[in-house]
């Protein structure tokens, strides 16, 4: 078997969580010649603590080759994310919480959307996040840079179909709570205090027919302006901040 074509991640925060978390291989790290920034020079010696190489080329070549990426004057190679399997999310989320988040993205096709999903799942709190194999953003070096880092702390499972995902999760001890904007209730109505299968769509077709056929509620976020329609990741955060401030206000 071929060995998996390294990813590339370009940034500074992608990179430094890359290496802390050290569940990726570094294959290599390239920086911009006379790169100043003294974040990138606490990264190289992040880098090489963990014996990672270090190549550094003349700010020409460097913007030749990588001029396409918002660098920060530096880039990392890493072995691909390895996605979990799902019964093992569900046993990593249950050891992190009794009472754990778990979200399904269905049709979320934007890398950048993505990305920022990922990121306000790691700064709320939620135990893991479920992409579909196909009609989905991968995780890409435009998803991990978007992500601010957070793609390598949050676990990913990647599955076939999110129906029977979802089937599973409910026999695991989940309720499933799609958001969508005609959700029978506000989402600060419903209190999360059960296990929690989030089901959020796409911003076009929300979530599908057959998938919010599943699920145990709806909710839905108010609002007021005259837009009266928000995208996938600010949606996403609205509702993370919700769950987080509920679990947050009984443990106080």
């Amino acid at each position: 078997m071929e060995d998996k074509k390294p990813s590339i991640l370009y940034g500074i925060n992608p990179i430094q969580e890359a290496l802390k978390a050290s569940k990726r291989q570094c294959h290599k790290i390239v920086v911009k010649a006379g790169a100043a920034n003294p974040r990138v020079q606490t990264l190289l010696t992040l880098a090489k603590s963990r014996k990672a190489r270090v190549e550094e080329i003349h700010p020409r070549e460097f913007q030749k080759k990588y001029g396409a990426y918002a660098h920060q004057s530096i880039i990392g190679y890493f072995s691909p994310k390895e996605p979990l399997k799902i019964n093992d999310l569900i046993q990593l989320a249950f050891r992190t919480s009794s009472t754990p988040t778990l979200v399904l993205l269905d049709g979320i096709q934007d890398p950048q959307n993505l990305g920022a999903i990922i990121r306000s799942v790691e700064v709320f709190g939620v135990q893991g996040v479920i992409l579909p194999e196909r009609r989905s953003a991968s995780i890409t070096e435009t998803v991990a840079k978007c992500s601010a880092g957070a793609i390598e702390i949050i676990p990913v499972a990647c599955v076939n179909n999110l129906v029977q995902t979802l089937e599973i999760l409910k026999g695991e001890g989940f309720w499933a709570v799609g958001v969508d904007a005609a959700g029978e209730k506000p989402c600060y109505e419903l209190q999360f205090d059960f296990p929690t299968a989030l089901v959020i769509g796409g911003e076009e077709k929300g979530i599908r027919p057959l998938l919010r056929k599943q699920c145990d509620f709806t909710v839905r976020i108010p609002m007021q302006g005259t837009l009266n329609s928000l995208n996938a990741a600010s949606a996403s955060a609205v509702i993370f901040y919700e769950i987080f401030r509920q679990k947050n206000r009984k443990r106080s």
